[in-house]
């Protein structure tokens, strides 16, 4: 990393002594505020959970790739982790290089047990980097467990109700591969959801990379439309791996090339396992939001008449609550009768053209936003194909077919929705 000369002063008994001076470097830090690097990227990994393991496993990999220089002009790149693992002090590391070449992991602050994923937390923990580091931009990776949109716990233990206001029902299935994959958020069972993610983060960031399942998800990258520059996450699950950060972590200071080259290479270290992945640039989502806002409007009768089997969909064992958001709004906008709902009648000109139009500024909006994707034509676990992916555009959506009063209320209070309208 890049440092002015007066600085090294302060980080040198660090090494020496990462114990005793990790709090004092850190408040040394709050008194030089005008430390200046390019890039800061902030991996921030809540695992205090059953993905404690994984975690050690990736800091290892970082250690392995092309991690920033300590020394340097000043105008250099930081990479900072703050990880919270099962049994462990939660604490914010600094990875560098040093002049022979030597990858070394100094301690900058040790915290007491506390909720990595609440939202003040996050947001203290956030703050300290950015004080410490303050530099023309940052990166931001969110590692942990992901349920995309849905409230917090509902993944786990989902509960229905039927439209005519019947009591909700606990629906439960055991799953088999639970320990194989990551899935923003779990500590010691407490999650986060993603308004209150939204709400967390104290400034806006180049990237937000999710290293979690299922955040792929519209709803997810507009909550975060206004934290970040691009946003990147995975539609379908994430392996308990999560990203090869030997190959990625020195693309994370490249730019949106480099951003490009990560989601390459994440969709390349799981060709026989299975990935989705998609680069988003935000400033795009808004003219998105209009686009579906005008075809949902026009054709929300048809959303329930929907055949959902025929949608992509991203989930295993009926979590039927993320479904390809492109496949999606070509089938609202179908104009072939013959493939058009379960009771098709024809489409005559005027709708068809309606449709047509509809469809082509959805599908420019959607080329905008969606700057990079990849997939693979399979999603394995445990040595089989859980689901086929036929159709990926970037991003998943929700359906409301069949209606979940419970989901529905939550999801109207989601950014998204509000702005596109397609739960009333």
């Amino acid at each position: 990393m890049r440092y002015f000369l007066k600085y090294i002063a302060i980080l040198l008994p660090v090494v020496l002594s990462v114990c005793s001076c990790s709090n004092m470097l850190f408040e040394d830090g709050l008194k030089n505020g005008d430390m200046n690097v390019g890039r800061t990227v902030l991996v921030y990994m809540a695992a205090d959970n059953n993905l404690a393991p994984y975690a050690r496993k990736n800091i290892e990999d970082m250690k392995q790739g092309e991690v920033p220089d300590y020394f340097d002009d000043g105008s250099g790149n930081v990479l900072l982790v703050y990880v919270d693992i099962t049994g462990e002090e939660p604490k914010l590391i600094r990875l560098s290089r040093d002049r022979f070449g030597t990858v070394t992991e100094e301690t900058l602050r040790v915290y007491d047990d506390q909720n990595s994923c609440s939202d003040s937390v996050m947001s203290a923990v956030l703050s300290d980097a950015a004080t410490l580091f303050p530099s023309q931009e940052s990166g931001l990776v969110l590692w942990s467990h992901g349920t995309g949109w849905l409230p917090e716990g509902y993944y786990s233990d989902p509960v229905y109700s039927s439209p005519d206001g019947a009591a909700a029902v606990p629906y439960h299935i055991e799953d088999p591969y639970a320990h194989l994959v990551k899935s923003f958020g779990t500590d010691d069972g407490a999650e986060m959801d993603i308004r209150d993610l939204a709400g967390a983060l104290p400034g806006h960031y180049s990237f937000i990379l999710m290293d979690a399942c299922l955040m792929g998800g519209v709803e997810v990258a507009y909550e975060l439309r206004n934290k970040c520059d691009y946003f990147i996450g995975s539609a379908a699950e994430i392996l308990a791996n999560g990203f090869p950060y030997r190959e990625v972590v020195g693309e994370f200071f490249r730019g949106e090339e480099g951003l490009r080259n990560a989601c390459r290479l994440y969709r390349e270290h799981y060709e026989d396992d299975g990935a989705t992945i998609a680069l988003v640039s935000t400033r795009s989502l808004g003219a998105l939001a209009d686009a579906c806002r005008d075809v949902f409007a026009s054709e929300r009768d048809f959303i329930r008449e929907l055949d959902m089997d025929s949608v992509q969909g991203y989930f295993r064992m009926n979590r039927h609550w993320f479904y390809d958001l492109g496949d999606f709004v070509e089938q609202l906008t179908e104009t072939d009768s013959s493939v058009v709902g379960k009771d098709s009648v024809p489409v005559d000109d005027a709708v068809a053209e309606r449709r047509e139009r509809m469809y082509k500024v959805f599908r420019d909006a959607l080329d905008e936003a969606v700057v990079y994707k990849d997939n693979t034509d399979e999603f394995v676990l445990g040595g089989y194909s859980q689901f086929s992916i036929k159709k990926f555009s970037g991003l998943s959506t929700y359906i409301p077919n069949p209606e979940n009063p419970i989901l529905d209320e939550y999801y109207r209070t989601l950014a998204w929705n509000k702005a596109v309208m397609m739960v009333e």
